[in-house]
């Protein structure tokens, strides 16, 4: 869906307008479905996406009260390598659970000592997933910038490994192939159906996948873990994916809520949109990031590396370090050797020496950015994308 507004800049937004919000009924069908792959438990972990993700999970987690006993129920909240505040911590819970009785809440912790093999010498996971209870997921199905798509199959993986495997998998983002919405040929996402099936060799896995547009729900499925993913990437594509026939001179790529409380997150808003931009264009980022950076491991890569043949030099003779696809993505993008992006940041809660570290500029509206890019959307092609963390635009033929 496409607005072309008053100052000829073209407004994308997910194309809300070809799905309606799904009921109860169709949820319910959908959290059957994934306990009947499980034999209809007494007893069951579920594993929830932590709050970077807007998932959905308290509606999911209600209709399953209805099908078992929450007092049967633990809740392991899947963090992957993210850490939070108690008061963070405690917030989520109450919003999660709404007063059930639940019996049990862990947060995952990827440095913990206690965690365990999948196999002997497998990847390690926390406890709870390789227990007697059989475990069902919740995820939410939208395109990730190298993994793919997410959805359950990375919340039970990626959100419940071990530092050093979550390491292993995402040092695949720098191969070619990694890339958004695409699974086939993907090195990443091979690597988690290899970590699912090694933990479905020992364990009973099931999965409820949403594809949420914001809060609301238009699409779920509930089945084992990556037939819920299959049957909803069609879905996810229609809402998310969107083709341009010429390159943007300029992107405004907007994001908010979960996806936009970092630049850490909010990254994904620019790395999901990269190929709408021609090279030598402008990226514009609006997003709060009001904790700053974030997680910011990846910035001392930036430092190092001026360029993007620097950055790539470092990586291969000091090995893959968490985050380095993140600072060698920024590079490759800005590089002048390379694509020559130009990108502003347009956020309260990312600072001058932020910015400077990042090696973007900061500036205090769209416009001004625009301004300073000479970018002058009555005579360059402007694109402002909405919800830009999820939605995924391509130029043709990049």
């Amino acid at each position: 869906m496409t607005i072309r507004q008053e100052n000829n800049i073209i407004t994308l937004r997910p194309r809300l307008d070809l799905f309606r919000p799904i009921d109860n009924g169709l949820l319910k069908k959908a959290a059957s479905n994934a306990l009947e792959c499980l034999e209809k438990p007494l007893a069951l972990t579920l594993v929830v996406n932590d709050p970077q993700r807007q998932t959905d999970s308290p509606r999911v987690l209600k209709i399953l009260s209805h099908l078992i006993d929450p007092a049967c129920i633990r809740i392991l909240v899947a963090t992957g390598t993210h850490r939070y505040s108690s008061e963070k911590m405690r917030s989520f819970e109450l919003k999660l659970i709404q007063g059930l009785p639940i019996e049990e809440i862990q947060w995952h912790d990827s440095q913990s000592d206690e965690l365990v093999p999948v196999r002997p010498n497998g990847w390690r996971v926390h406890p709870w997933l390789v227990g007697d209870r059989p475990v069902l997921a919740i995820g939410s199905v939208e395109p990730h910038y190298f993994a793919g798509f997410t959805g359950a199959h990375k919340t039970l993986t990626i959100g419940c490994a071990s530092y050093a495997d979550v390491e292993f998998n995402h040092a695949s983002a720098l191969l070619p192939g990694s890339c958004p919405g695409r699974l086939a040929g993907n090195p990443v996402f091979e690597g988690i159906s290899q970590m699912l099936e090694d933990l479905a060799a020992s364990q009973r896995l099931a999965g409820v996948n949403l594809v949420q547009a914001g809060s609301t729900i238009i699409a779920a499925a509930g089945g084992t873990p990556l037939s819920v993913l299959k049957s909803l990437t069609p879905t996810a594509q229609d809402a998310f994916i969107q083709q341009i026939d010429v390159p943007a001179d300029a992107i405004i790529v907007e994001t908010a809520g979960p996806l936009g409380q970092s630049f850490y997150q909010a990254d994904k808003a620019i790395m999901n949109n990269q190929w709408a931009v021609r090279n030598g264009g402008v990226i514009v980022l609006s997003a709060p990031c009001e904790n700053g950076i974030g997680q910011d491991h990846f910035v001392k890569l930036l430092v190092q590396a001026p360029t993007a043949s620097a950055a790539k030099d470092i990586v291969r003779r000091r090995g893959y370090r968490l985050g380095d696809h993140k600072a060698v993505g920024i590079r490759m993008l800005t590089d002048p050797n390379c694509r020559a992006v130009k990108v502003f940041a347009v956020s309260k809660g990312l600072s001058q020496a932020d910015t400077v570290a990042l090696g973007i500029t900061k500036a205090m509206s769209v416009d001004q950015a625009l301004s300073a890019a000479k970018i002058d959307p009555t005579h360059h092609r402007t694109y402002r994308i909405l919800n830009a963390g999820n939605l995924c635009i391509i130029a043709k033929g990049s």
